[in-house]
């Protein structure tokens, strides 16, 4: 059983690490590959499933966010098809009409989808604090261009980690990396340095910041 279980780990620090290449924070990408594996395996196979029918209704449906990304993931899987979505969300009239005569219905309040979220970004969070007890794997994570989310700066630091003085530091360098990137890329836009090379982190900085705040 110990064995399964460090073998699962190690799978999932492997995760982290495939995504420090990649734009953004680890656990946000890590968490929302979990809820979209959710949704596909759900309208692929699922959708008439007693008990995902029975979870959808006694959930309230699903909360807006959730919702809308499912519109997403079937805009982008149009192998998928809307029948399953129809069928899925028909279940859902005889609630929406009391929710139209009595506004305490609150449509998606026991969000399944809120839920399988909670527990991945839970995992993920779990997982990274593993990840970054390794002073390597630390090092790995400061060089790489990926950057956890202030959202997940301060989950980190309230799930008492020890190793989080670390962390912060090279959070607060990779802010400071950052922010001069971004200063590069303004000087070189300038048509006096036009003919300077662009690093991919100065490109792409404020897409860094703006997934850094999401």
């Amino acid at each position: 059983m110990l064995k399964k279980t460090k073998k699962i780990s190690e799978y999932l620090i492997g995760q982290i690490d495939d995504k420090l290449n990649d734009i953004g924070c680890p656990i946000c990408t890590l968490t929302e590959k979990a809820v979209n594996d959710y949704i596909d395996t759900l309208f692929y196979e699922n959708v008439n499933d007693p008990v995902e029918r029975r979870d959808f209704i006694n959930g309230m449906g699903y909360c807006p966010k959730h919702f809308q990304m499912i519109e997403n993931h079937l805009e982008e899987h149009p192998d998928l098809g809307i029948l399953g979505a129809n069928i899925l969300y028909s279940d859902l009239f005889e609630i929406l009409e009391k929710a139209v005569e009595d506004e305490s219905v609150n449509i998606g309040n026991g969000c399944k989808l809120c839920a399988i979220e909670e527990n991945a970004q839970k995992r993920y969070l779990e997982i990274f604090m593993d990840y970054i007890s390794n002073p390597m794997r630390l090092e790995k994570y400061e060089k790489s261009i990926s950057m956890v989310c202030l959202k997940h700066t301060h989950m980190i630091k309230n799930m008492k980690n020890v190793h989080f003085s670390a962390f912060l530091k090279i959070q607060r360098e990779k802010l400071h990396r950052l922010e001069r990137a971004m200063e590069e890329f303004i000087r070189k836009s300038d048509y006096r340095n036009a003919k300077e090379p662009v690093s991919r982190i100065e490109g792409e900085g404020w897409r860094i910041l703006s997934k850094f705040l999401e």
